[in-house]
């Protein structure tokens, strides 16, 4: 069993990083999608989740878009992560309302593997979306995803 991330939180952290390295501009979550293959509509409510988590900026109009609504370097991957992912959706015992295992009460192993899971997201409090797309890693982003 490895420890997984959602799909919604995948695509965010894609999108920050398309944003990262377009910093001089706004960006249509249109191109987001082209950029990644992603699905637009599905993308769209990925953005509107960062810009509620105040990562992203969303401006309307006919020169709208998207854009980091702050420096890369404020922007914490742990933070994102535990923000957006589902902390509790690693095992069914994580959510006592659902949890129907029958050695739940007396179980040593959800406590480990909830520490591996908080070790998962405090190893990403050290990393940043400029680390992300730091030196020529920007370039190679940028091009990957459409120039």
């Amino acid at each position: 069993m490895g420890l997984r991330i959602t799909k919604h939180t995948d695509f965010a952290l894609r999108a920050l990083i398309f944003l990262a390295v377009r910093p001089d501009r706004r960006v249509t979550v249109q191109e987001m999608a082209d950029g990644h293959g992603i699905s637009l509509a599905h993308l769209q409510k990925i953005v509107r989740a960062l810009a509620q988590g105040g990562w992203v900026e969303l401006t309307r109009g006919v020169n709208g878009g998207a854009q980091l609504a702050l420096d890369p370097a404020e922007i914490v991957i742990g933070a994102v992560m535990r923000e957006l992912d589902d902390l509790d959706g690693l095992l069914e015992c994580f959510r006592p309302e659902t949890d129907a295992c029958a050695v739940s009460p007396a179980c040593r192993l959800k406590g480990a593997l909830r520490g591996a899971q908080e070790a998962f997201y405090a190893h990403l409090d050290d990393l940043t979306l400029a680390d992300v797309v730091r030196g020529r890693a920007a370039g190679k982003l940028r091009e990957l995803t459409g120039g």
